[in-house]
């Protein structure tokens, strides 16, 4: 089974581009690939509690998330850096997730067959 990452890194609503990426982690899931998603840098923001994006105009992330179990994404994973770095507290994410520091996430890195979204 190919392994697929993918890696919200951008702030969730200033582009489609968060949303755009858990619809391909979803449609890479239907697929039958095994499918991870990481949240870092300023894509941990996607992953706090009480959003609405109506006033923008925009599908709320939060909805989009909550879908993932349903395809069968359980590999979430959240930079511990990055939330430290925003100040945001691992117990307060709106969805389960799996703490890694940056030797970790190399080694995320290293077991994929494709990763989308990244950026420098």
């Amino acid at each position: 089974m190919k392994k697929i990452l993918c890696i919200i890194s951008r702030p969730p609503y200033n582009t489609s581009h968060t949303i755009e990426l858990l619809e391909a982690a979803m449609v890479g899931a239907v697929f039958d690939f095994s499918v991870s998603v990481l949240f870092r840098d300023q894509g941990v923001w996607a992953l706090t509690p009480n959003q609405d994006a109506s006033l923008l105009g925009r599908r709320t992330v939060g909805k989009v998330l909550s879908a993932l179990p349903t395809y069968e994404i359980d590999a979430i994973y959240v930079c511990r850096q990055s939330l430290q770095n925003s100040g945001l507290d691992f117990s307060s994410l709106v969805l389960k997730s799996q703490p890694l520091d940056y030797a970790e996430q190399a080694i995320l890195f290293s077991k994929q067959d494709a990763i989308l979204g990244a950026q420098s």
